[in-house]
């Protein structure tokens, strides 16, 4: 129970620290102001001190071995936001925007593997609450990202719109930060679509499966309750011939009269 409360406290902080990398991200890149950046690199230092205490708390080598993967990913990370708090002069030259670019990727994926264990098939109501709190969260971020976005509502329906990849045209990202989130807003809508699709339908077979399953335990009683019958009827015939049989055997063995007396002799 200590083990997998551990776990779970440490799959709540990885995945508070690969969310608080997206707002420092934008900070930089849109933060009109020094204080906005310097509050975008406080934003990365917090989140490589929370990567450190992590990596530095699987130092024992089963724990190691177990996430060994996961934990190359997580230092990768934990380096890039130790990079990202060094200041850069914008707007970025080419070679720093792939760099940010690919630890955006990185981060990406990392954050799909957290949160990858509640996108599973039948459990709709997790699936749905963590979809809606998507829409909401990426509805404030083109809010924030998007200037021809004027309230909040249009960064939802946008955000909508971009995860679903429906595309009507009304309202489309104009800025670089903006077309970097509506990018990530694509795969991540690809992925909750799907699986909400996916809950949904396991959902209407399981119905089928349950309804199937109570007409065949219905049949499996009816069977029962006529081989019961079936058996009883079978050994009541059965006592019923050996009754007979016995009767019969009875009255062969019986004499069928008085035995003549035998002559007296004098």
């Amino acid at each position: 129970m200590k083990i997998r409360l551990t776990t779970i406290s440490e799959q709540t902080s990885l995945l508070a620290a690969q969310i608080l990398l997206i707002p420092a991200f934008y900070l930089i890149l849109i933060g009109p102001t020094f204080e906005q950046q310097a509050l975008g690199h406080g934003i990365y230092a917090l989140s490589a001190a929370i990567l450190g205490l992590i990596i530095a708390g699987r130092r024992s080598g089963k724990a190691l071995r177990q996430q060994d993967n996961m934990t190359k990913l997580d230092v990768l990370i934990f380096l890039g936001a130790l990079a990202s708090i060094w200041p850069t002069e914008l707007p970025w030259s080419t070679m720093e925007w792939l760099l940010r670019m690919g630890y955006c990727g990185i981060v990406f994926i990392r954050l799909a593997t957290l949160l990858g264990r509640y996108l599973v098939p039948n459990r709709l109501l997790p699936i749905c609450t963590l979809a809606v709190l998507m829409l909401a969260i990426a509805g404030a971020g083109f809010f924030w990202l998007e200037p021809r976005v004027k309230s909040y509502a249009d960064g939802v329906w946008l955000a909508f719109t971009t995860g679903a990849t429906v595309g009507y045209g009304d309202l489309v990202p104009s800025t670089p930060a903006s077309r970097i989130f509506a990018a990530f807003i694509v795969l991540l809508g690809y992925a909750l679509f799907s699986v909400v699709t996916a809950s949904i339908a396991a959902l209407l077979v399981g119905e089928d499966e349950k309804r199937l399953n109570r007409e065949m335990h219905t049949d499996l009683r009816m069977l029962r309750n006529e081989i019961s019958l079936l058996r009883a009827e079978m050994h009541a015939s059965a006592s019923a011939a050996s009754n007979a049989n016995y009767v019969e055997h009875t009255d062969r063995r019986a004499p069928t009269g008085d035995m003549s007396a035998q002559p007296e002799h004098h």
